[in-house]
């Protein structure tokens, strides 16, 4: 009996007949998505993402899966399409999942296992949209210091650098840190985004194929940066704006016997079939509110030169104003940024500013509201929000569990991709992330910390629109580095009984506090 196939996306590709999912899950770092659903899976055949691989098998699909475990070894998983007993699982030791290496090889490995198979591949774990590439080996204390010329200062709230007189380093503007900055998170670091790249290229470069679809099954990775960095080396990627709940695979098995009824089908059909399985497991449950993306890659040269002409026309719009217009202009930026539907990235978990990732869609459509005179910013949005559209899958809108007092409404139809924008109420704090993402021409005479800069910071202005909008603003200092805790499918979740007490719902009441828009 054949195995289901995806269809080649035009007739230079040469077509296949099977299909192998990839599975790469870097769950060491996270106590919680190793032992998930209760703490009770202790070793790899206990865990539900393990089981919903052998369901996966059984639709006549090859797997291949690479999962790291906290307090174990990382397995290598292989499984034969339609022969789950022929499962073999290897101890790979201890792999760094974090390493362009490691991710490179094992997608060479699952193409060297099923040569003839399309290529699917799911990043589990963690996601933070834009992540830094940083050569830890230049944070010692003399390059952070700058040979002991700053110090910094660390609070409860944030870290500052400050002379050694106690004077500011940087009063004003963007933390253009010339040697970077000490803060780095301790927990759940995912690979980098240019790291994603580099691993996505060598491994095509040594023979495996393009990636029919690539599923971010993660947090905030609905990213215009991460996926610019993945559109050479993907047809299609499904992924989550905001937070996604951790399934554990759960909707894998769902995706692929919808294939198997198929008998074959478009990436982009698979793509989508990703989203909605997503949303029906989270959905049934309820109070699991996600938003969910699909996207032909190859578009993401489009969207990227139409934020550049964006951030053009606002560079525009700053610069040319007069000292005494500036801050009318200034002002129409941030109370548009205000508008724009933000996505969270730290406690408490209301979706408003100072959030530090924006919806670009949401961004755009709320600076056509405001009045930039000759300046080109309506028709560069509008641009913008055309190259965007259909984008967005699904949103729902519901109170999360893991924060019951607010309420997720990704029921706008202007929703499509995150983009950083630290700072967007130029309160001087900044996202951990900011020094490294500002830096787009690093000085080459100091150590670099970050030696691989993505590119669509590199050709595009939207870092010289950022620096551009906070000339004025005092920098105070930068944020607590951390990767947002991912929130977990919780099965057994109950909603908050209503009180007794008529003055008190629980926090419960529709359009209370933190209604996103």
């Amino acid at each position: 009996m054949p195995f289901p196939t995806i269809l080649p996306s035009d007739t230079r590709t040469a077509p296949t007949d099977a299909v192998t999912l990839a599975v790469y899950a870097p769950f060491g770092t996270d106590e919680v998505l190793s032992s998930y659903p209760d703490g009770s899976s202790r070793e790899l055949a206990q865990h539900p993402l393990f089981k919903s691989l052998l369901q996966v098998c059984e639709c006549g699909v090859h797997v291949s899966a690479l999962i790291d475990l906290a307090g174990d070894d990382t397995y290598l998983v292989d499984l034969p399409a339609g022969q789950p007993a022929a499962v073999k699982v290897i101890s790979r030791w201890k792999q760094d999942m974090s390493a362009p290496a490691t991710l490179a090889g094992f997608l060479r490995h699952a193409q060297a296992t099923w040569p003839s198979s399309a290529l699917v591949l799911a990043l589990e774990g963690h996601g933070a949209g834009f992540l830094p590439d940083i050569d830890r080996r230049q944070l010692s204390t003399q390059n952070v210091t700058a040979g002991g010329t700053i110090e910094w200062r660390m609070s409860g709230d944030h870290a500052s650098p400050v002379l050694p007189m106690g004077s500011p380093l940087l009063p004003m503007g963007s933390p253009l840190l010339p040697m970077g900055s000490p803060l780095l998170p301790a927990n759940h670091m995912p690979i980098s985004t240019a790291g994603l790249g580099i691993a996505l290229k060598d491994a095509i470069a040594h023979g495996a194929p393009k990636i029919a679809a690539l599923h971010f099954n993660n947090c905030f990775n609905m990213s215009v940066e991460v996926l610019h960095t993945v559109a050479p080396y993907a047809e299609y990627a499904t992924g989550y704006m905001n937070y996604n709940f951790f399934t554990a695979g759960a909707t894998y098995p769902a995706v692929f016997a919808r294939l198997q009824r198929a008998g074959s089908a478009s990436a982009e059909q698979l793509a989508c079939w990703f989203a909605d399985e997503n949303r029906a497991a989270l959905a049934q449950k309820k109070h699991h509110p996600t938003v969910g993306g699909v996207i032909r890659l190859s578009r993401m040269h489009e969207i990227a030169e139409r934020i550049d002409d964006l951030a053009d026309a606002l560079l525009s719009a700053l610069r040319t104003a007069s000292a005494g217009a500036r801050p009318a202009v200034v002002s129409k930026v941030r109370h548009a940024i205000l508008k724009a539907q933000q996505y969270d990235t730290d406690a408490p978990m209301e979706l408003e500013s100072p959030d530090q990732l924006t919806d670009v869609y949401s961004l755009a459509a709320a600076l056509t509201q405001f009045d930039f005179g000759p300046h080109k910013v309506h028709s560069a949005a509008l641009a913008l929000q055309k190259a965007l559209q259909g984008v967005k899958a699904y949103g729902e809108n519901d109170h999360p569990w893991v924060a019951f007092d607010q309420r997720w409404n990704f029921s706008a139809p202007t929703l499509a991709m995150n983009i950083f924008l630290p700072d967007p109420l130029l309160s001087g704090l900044w996202d951990w992330r900011s020094p490294y993402y500002l830096n787009v021409n690093p000085d080459p005479t100091l150590p670099q910390v970050q030696p691989r800069i993505i590119e669509f910071l590199k050709v595009t202005d939207w870092v010289d629109f950022i620096i551009e909008y906070h000339k004025e603003a005092r920098f105070i200092g930068l944020l607590p580095a951390a990767i947002p805790a991912f929130p977990v499918f919780n099965a057994g979740f109950e909603p908050p009984r209503k009180s007794d007490d008529p003055c008190h719902d629980g926090g419960s009441k529709e359009g209370g506090k933190g209604t996103a828009r």
